[in-house]
């Protein structure tokens, strides 16, 4: 999928409140622009054809081994990539869920079957693809059910996609735990953790074998040397990026109280994502609405597959900006 991921704020003229993102973008970020400015001139040379320097930050930030780590270009590269590795597959996704799963799969030849809790995992499908916590519903699958699943199937290949992770106080795989099991790839969004969306940076997490085999289906240079650079400084400078998760998540639970009280269903969330449904009329209206009239940006979820037109997803922001929202909400309701 090209379009319909969201976020579409170049469609408008102004967005005061993106509540579409499921980026944080409230982190201070003036060091890290100070530092990629200083490294502007080492884009006149080419970067690693594998950045090492940035896998060996990642993994001694992790207590891993630098031989259990891939940096991409952005978990979708991630993504393709790892569908390109098991080509011809049999998949099994967790829906509903980011579409490009399934995008990624049928490209690369995947049978793609869809289902919705891990009791329903087929004995026989060789690679399951779970989003955790889930976008766009924000719920998480505990952990220790997670883990009984993937031992339980030992011959399938568990993709597990973190980039979430840092969104919630509920126990998710981490890295250091996902390297001790043969048949799990952990997907993790430096995207998501440090709010630069526009960068395009990810990795991935497995046991070495498993690396090794993702990391035959590389292309040189597919990271750039500015996003290796602020990777870098990223890593070194992660105590600044830290959220804060009581607080995000009281906001969360405030916020979906006030929207069941406008007559809006809210699904039952872990995270700042919160997946709402309108008891009548159709999402892209209502966001059309509030783009235009209030500046506020919420997500169609209409294009995720087994939702419906009456959906949307919003990310939780500030209380002041949230009540924004709120109030507009309030306006349509009374239109």
């Amino acid at each position: 999928m090209i379009n319909g991921h969201g976020d579409d704020i170049y469609d408008y003229a102004e967005i005061k409140v993106n509540f579409s993102s499921n980026v944080y973008a409230r982190f201070p970020q003036e060091g890290l622009l100070h530092h990629l400015t200083q490294s502007l001139p080492s884009v006149t040379n080419y970067p690693e054809p594998k950045p090492r320097q940035l896998e060996q930050a990642l993994a001694h930030y992790w207590g891993i081994s630098s031989d259990a780590l891939l940096a991409t270009n952005g978990a979708t590269q991630a993504i393709y990539q790892i569908a390109q590795t098991f080509k011809d597959s049999y998949s099994a996704i967790w829906m509903p869920t980011f579409s490009e799963y399934e995008d990624a799969c049928r490209m690369n030849g995947h049978t793609v079957y869809g289902f919705r809790a891990l009791a329903d995992v087929p004995d026989s499908v060789q690679v399951v693809w779970i989003c955790n916590p889930n976008n766009p519903i924000g719920c998480v699958v505990p952990k220790e059910d997670l883990e009984k699943c993937i031992l339980s199937h030992p011959h399938t290949i568990f993709i597990i996609d973190g980039s979430y992770a840092g969104f919630t106080q509920k126990a998710t795989l981490s890295p250091m735990e996902v390297v001790a099991f043969p048949n799990v790839v952990l997907l993790r969004s430096m995207t998501k953790d440090y709010a630069i969306p526009g960068l395009r940076l990810g990795y991935i997490v497995a046991s070495t074998p498993l690396i090794e085999k993702i990391a035959s289906f590389s292309l040189p240079w597919s990271v750039n040397q500015l996003a290796i650079e602020a990777g870098l400084y990223l890593v070194a400078h992660a105590e600044d990026y830290r959220l804060d998760l009581g607080g995000m998540r009281r906001e969360a639970e405030r916020m979906s109280c006030a929207l069941s009280d406008l007559g809006i269903e809210v699904f039952p969330s872990d995270s700042h994502i919160l997946l709402c449904r309108m008891p009548q009329g159709q999402a892209c209206d209502l966001k059309h609405y509030l783009a235009s009239v209030h500046q506020l940006l919420i997500r169609d979820a209409a294009n995720f597959k087994g939702l419906d037109a009456s959906y949307f997803r919003i990310a939780v922001q500030s209380p002041q900006e949230d009540d924004m929202l709120l109030n507009a909400l309030s306006e349509w309701n009374r239109r």
